[in-house]
């Protein structure tokens, strides 16, 4: 009897529980430990470029302080994003992943907006086929251009989202049509289990593929994890043993290596 493959595995913005957060050492580690691929997020900068960061102010992640969008790039670059390591544009990261790296790339709202699309598929074009793509974001006006364009898009669920209730979800989803739900993996905690097998049940008949985010701990979303097609985990060698564990055996799962 065949087993269904396992998801893909993302290191989400790299390699961040080893390595800082959202710069080209945490990348390249994810990768070179084995990850699928990786997610990271876009911001933009006072002078107009494409950074890869996670939080709209520097002061969380650098030895710096200010909001990305007040910065021109040069005053970026200069500040230490840990070890050392500096702010990447997205072109660079674009040029430093193997030719065969999956990227979700998160579009945040804070700084972008949808006339920012068309400069963003520019940088994308020369460095990534689609099929290597993901476009998320918790906007769905930040996606729009990229699905009438073909591209690969998945709409993240957060906490805005869920507490407008189910019905605004769906109105969002069928009137986007992404092809991915992005989903946190603490919703387990807040629906219980059953709860949520019923919702990504329902979202896998309505047509959705299903990325679940932060997955650390394997263990406490076992029961979840067969319908996800996509991982996103800080602990990328972890998760990564843990699947193998579980294909090897010592719990049914749904779990090889795929393409989303």
């Amino acid at each position: 009897m065949s087993r269904k493959p396992r998801p893909l595995v993302l290191g989400h913005r790299g390699y961040r529980a080893k390595y800082p957060e959202n710069t080209l050492l945490a990348f390249s580690r994810a990768i070179e430990c084995g990850a699928d691929g990786v997610e990271c997020d876009i911001q933009k900068s006072a002078d107009g470029r494409y950074v890869v960061i996670h939080d709209s102010r520097v002061d969380r992640v650098s030895n710096g302080s200010g909001e990305v969008a007040s910065m021109r790039f040069e005053d970026l670059r200069r500040l230490d994003f840990g070890g050392g390591e500096r702010i990447p544009e997205l072109a660079e990261l674009l040029s430093a992943l193997p030719a065969d790296t999956y990227l979700d790339l998160e579009l945040k709202g804070e700084t972008l907006s949808p006339t920012d699309c068309a400069a963003i598929e520019e940088i994308l074009r020369p460095f990534i086929h689609k099929q290597r793509l993901m476009i998320s974001s918790f906007q769905s006006p930040l996606l729009r251009y990229f699905r009438r364009r073909g591209y690969t898009v998945g709409f993240l669920v957060g906490e805005e989202t869920a507490s407008r209730g189910f019905g605004s979800l769906v109105k969002i989803l069928l009137g986007l049509r992404p092809r991915y739900v992005n989903l946190p993996v603490q919703m387990v905690e807040r629906l219980g289990e059953r709860n949520a097998r019923r919702l990504l049940r329902f979202l896998r008949v309505c047509g959705f593929s299903i990325l679940l985010w932060t997955v650390n701990d394997v263990a406490l979303a076992a029961g979840i994890i067969g319908y996800a097609r996509i991982l996103v985990t800080d602990e990328v060698e972890k998760t990564l043993d843990a699947l193998d564990t579980t294909r090897n055996g010592q719990r049914d799962a749904s779990l090889l290596k795929t393409k989303p």
